[in-house]
């Protein structure tokens, strides 16, 4: 067990839940479960951030706090596994880390659960590019999560296309795996649509309400919108008329929305598996420039739900076009309206689509071979 002395470093879901905090909750719980030897560091110190993409001291602090851990632990590990960054704080403690990492000669695995790593590198100085392709080279594997998403990084040169693997999401902790089964429309039954992700415009939170607009007006009472999530204030983000709760009620009640859409802000645990068990059709119409593969779409399915979302960095290789779900163009409620009335036509071919979901699910995104995959790759 002595060769097998891991420190893992990434975020942790104590106040903030987020998709990878999450995902790194799961690995630690699969490690322990093997009896591992792993120490862990909270790459947000148990904190949060109020804006994200923004400077502040407290950032600053916590970046300083988690490097001297991450030291501290080092020497007592050989085996070094970090979520990757792509913001300057997140930078700096990945060079630092690494650095220390190397010089110590333990293996060292980064972990990009997202897909901006290019537009952070091309927007950066030409001396911190200098500084990132250094630091790609001491790495020696880098986890992407589709084959999709190592595009990302050719950027960057050739030495870095041996480097990079590909481990796609799994279910992650907070959502028991339901009995398979196929979901089923019903006249008599009112369709229940489903939002649960960050409250984002880059997201796509506001078009789907704005599509339950469409939906209301084109067939009323039909459709009910679950809106699941709390909001995120970003520096990348345009400002929409709807930003916080008190907006967002104000704006449902201005359009008489009271009906048809339900906030119910951040979900979890039993709150959250309800809210998928119940759902006929998963939206998440996302432009998110640092999106990945978003694992409240792998819960979906995981649930047999048919999904709407975009044709976006790692979204392509969760869905599956006319089988799992449909693709619209970001920003688009009329297209996402135009969706759910499609999807929802016809119920022997969305009966279909809900078992084929699951079976997708199945074959790719279940946790265990998700964990399998991972480890396997972390211990080389």
């Amino acid at each position: 067990m002595s060769s097998r002395r891991l420190l893992i470093c990434g975020p942790r879901s104590v106040r903030t839940v987020t998709g990878v905090a999450l995902a790194v909750d799961l690995l630690i719980e699969g490690l322990l479960a093997k009896n591992n030897s792993i120490r862990v560091v909270d790459a947000t110190c148990g904190g949060s951030v109020a804006k994200s993409g923004a400077f502040s001291l407290r950032r600053a602090w916590e970046t300083v706090c988690v490097i001297c851990l991450v030291w501290w632990h080092l020497l007592f590990s050989n085996k070094y596994y970090a979520t990757m960054s792509t913001s300057s704080f997140g930078f700096i403690r990945d060079y630092l880390t690494t650095g220390f990492a190397t010089l110590l000669g333990h293996r060292t695995v980064f972990h990009l659960h997202g897909g901006g790593f290019e537009d952070f590198y091309t927007n950066s100085k030409p001396w911190l590019q200098c500084l990132i392709r250094e630091n790609l080279r001491r790495v020696d594997t880098v986890v992407v999560l589709g084959e999709l998403l190592k595009e990302q990084f050719y950027c960057v040169g050739e030495f870095v296309k041996p480097k990079l693997v590909v481990v796609p999401n799994g279910l992650t902790l907070g959502v028991e795996e339901p009995v398979k089964s196929v979901k089923s429309l019903t006249e008599d039954v009112r369709i229940e649509l489903l939002y649960l992700s960050s409250l984002m415009p880059s997201k796509g939170f506001f078009d789907v309400i704005q599509a339950m607009q469409v939906l209301e007006a084109e067939m009323p009472r039909r459709y009910h919108l679950n809106l699941c999530g709390s909001f995120v204030d970003a520096t990348t983000e345009t400002a929409v008329e709807v930003h916080d709760e008190a907006s967002l009620i104000q704006y449902i009640q201005k359009h008489e929305l009271e009906g048809c859409v339900t906030y119910h802000g951040q979900v979890r645990n039993e709150a959250k598996g309800q809210q998928l068990k119940q759902a006929h059709v998963f939206l998440l119409p996302t432009s998110y420039l640092w999106e990945g593969q978003p694992l409240s779409i792998i819960e979906a399915l995981a649930f047999s739900t048919p999904v709407i979302s975009c044709y976006h960095k790692g979204v392509p290789e969760l869905i599956e076009s006319e089988k799992s779900g449909l693709f619209v163009e970001p920003g688009s409620p009329a297209l996402i309206a135009e969706a759910v009335l499609k999807m929802t036509a016809n119920e022997s071919s969305y009966e279909q689509m809900s078992r084929f979901a699951r079976e997708h699910y199945e074959a790719k995104f279940k946790r265990e071979v998700h964990l399998e995959k991972l480890i396997g790759v972390i211990y080389g």
